[in-house]
């Protein structure tokens, strides 16, 4: 691109040069001629003025021709039988000078033949009348040294003059200083293009080395990062350019990747954690089992007992963690397609929950109560059924883990700007401040009265500390958010879902 920028900008300065060398030339021998012209006829007012009778022909012009400082240009005038009456030749100068008066006609300056040439093309011309008698003409001639533009003008004798003939004033200027610095300027030009060139192809690539320095430390560091030096970060040398910003990026997606894999190790050790106890115990009890020779069935039905209920357990836990899995997966799902997207009614869905809980409640001795707002169109939201139940159920599992008998669940649905607010509190002891902030991390176990043995739901993950992480994550995947507020007795949990239609007083 550089190149051809060059090339193109050299092009047109040529041109622009030769055009102003064109035009400048056509000027001076046009003002050269009408100059010329005008001295010789002040130079005839004058001598008819003194009284001066022109005793050799051409005299008059020579002297004009004589006085006049017209630099390279060679001046031929003559009459309109093309005989020269005089000249003015630098280089022949000082012959004219020499020659006597009555030589003059006969003088060594001869009229070059391509001024003769000319002289006659345009005359033809003007008989024809094609051009005007007093309009200077213009034409690029060749003579003995090379090319020269040359003007022709034609000056008629003032009233009064009718005894002087008509003359011919031919102006040359010789062309090759024009040339010579036209051959300088070209052999300028093809020296200083291939020299820029060779100094922007050297700088440019010490300035994108230099630029790109940056850019090579961030690959070299970044293909030493592995799994186990996720804790690494990207040199950020300035971190307002191009460069800097991506490698704080980049930083930034080795942070987030590094969070992701220590919640993944500690999911996986957690996991392994929670299903290692009842593999033992089913385990332990196949053991004791097996290694007595006799057993009653009593003590089988005991072992089996224990075996089946450890199993139920396991279970259980499989089943979170599928169910985790599908519903991270449905999170990071740019369309959602891992679940269903069907419009919930969710007055509908809270009250499937509670009738689902009542008898377990009615149990413990704890009373369940449903409030709701809407008083005109129930809320309607857009997600999977099955899943929003379950996050129900998970926090009315929860509340009935931690109420005392004889304490009330209340569920309380409102609306909000476009969301449908639906609060879940019980009487319980609440959550320790130090709690607070893990309660929804998955594996972590709340507040148990240890006085107290709670049956739990049968959809439940409860004993393995995934009951609130799997609703926050139900949560998440609908668009919504599962948040721990503030105040006691007991604990208080509140879930938003956007609305998709509503209507009616929400107060």
């Amino acid at each position: 691109m550089l190149a051809c920028l060059l090339v193109a900008f050299a092009w047109a300065g040529w041109l622009t040069l030769e055009q102003v060398l064109r035009q400048r030339a056509a000027t001076v021998v046009r003002e050269s001629a009408r100059v010329v012209a005008g001295s010789i006829l002040a130079e005839r007012r004058a001598a008819a003025a003194r009284g001066e009778v022109e005793t050799v022909r051409g005299e008059h012009e020579q002297a004009v021709l004589r006085e006049l400082r017209a630099g390279d240009l060679d001046i031929f005038i003559t009459d309109e039988a093309e005989q020269l009456m005089a000249a003015r030749q630098p280089e022949l100068g000082e012959a004219i000078e020499r020659r006597a008066d009555s030589e003059r006609e006969s003088a060594a300056v001869v009229l070059p033949r391509a001024v003769r040439d000319l002289m006659t093309a345009v005359r033809a011309q003007r008989d024809a009348g094609a051009l005007s008698d007093s309009s200077v003409v213009i034409r690029e001639i060749t003579i003995e040294s090379g090319p020269a533009r040359a003007a022709l003008l034609r000056v008629e004798p003032e009233p009064g003059d009718e005894g002087e003939p008509a003359l011919l004033i031919a102006a040359l200027r010789p062309e090759q200083d024009d040339l010579q610095l036209l051959r300088q300027v070209r052999t300028t030009i093809f020296l200083a293009i291939p020299l820029a060139l060779l100094l922007s192809i050297i700088a440019g690539f010490l300035l994108a080395r230099r630029s790109l320095a940056p850019l090579d430390a961030i690959v070299t560091r970044t293909a030493t990062i592995t799994a186990a030096s996720l804790d690494d970060r990207l040199p950020v040398v300035n971190p307002h350019d191009e460069l800097g910003r991506l490698a704080q990026i980049i930083n930034d997606l080795l942070g987030r990747v590094g969070e992701a894999f220590r919640r993944q190790r500690q999911f996986v050790a957690d996991a392994s954690h929670e299903l290692r106890t009842p593999i033992a115990i089913i385990r332990g009890e196949a053991d004791v089992t097996l290694r007595r020779a006799e057993r009653t069935a009593q003590e089988y039905r005991e072992a089996l007992g224990v075996i089946h209920g450890e199993s139920i357990r396991l279970s259980r836990i499989v089943d979170d963690l599928f169910l985790l899995t599908r519903v991270d997966a449905a999170a990071h799902t740019a369309r959602g397609d891992a679940l269903r997207r069907d419009a919930v009614d969710v007055s509908e869905l809270v009250g499937d929950a509670v009738r689902s809980v009542r008898t377990i409640a009615d149990t413990q001795g704890v009373a369940v109560r449903t409030v709701s707002v809407f008083d005109v169109v129930p809320p309607r939201v857009q997600g999977d059924a099955q899943l929003l139940r379950r996050l129900l159920i998970n926090l009315l599992d929860n509340a009935l883990k931690h109420s005392p008998p004889g304490g009330t669940i209340t569920v309380h649905l409102a609306g909000e700007p476009g969301a449908v607010a639906l609060t879940v509190r019980d009487e319980g002891p609440g959550i320790p401040a130090n709690q607070r902030d893990r309660v929804f991390e998955r594996f972590v176990h709340g507040v148990h009265d240890p006085d107290r043995a709670v049956p739990a739901t049968e959809s439940s993950g409860a004993g393995a500390g995934l009951g609130l992480a799997i609703a926050q994550a139900i949560a998440h995947a609908h668009g919504g958010n599962i948040t721990l507020l503030d105040g006691t007795p007991g604990a208080t949990f509140k879930v938003s879902l956007p609305l998709i239609s509503s209507a009616g007083d929400h107060s």
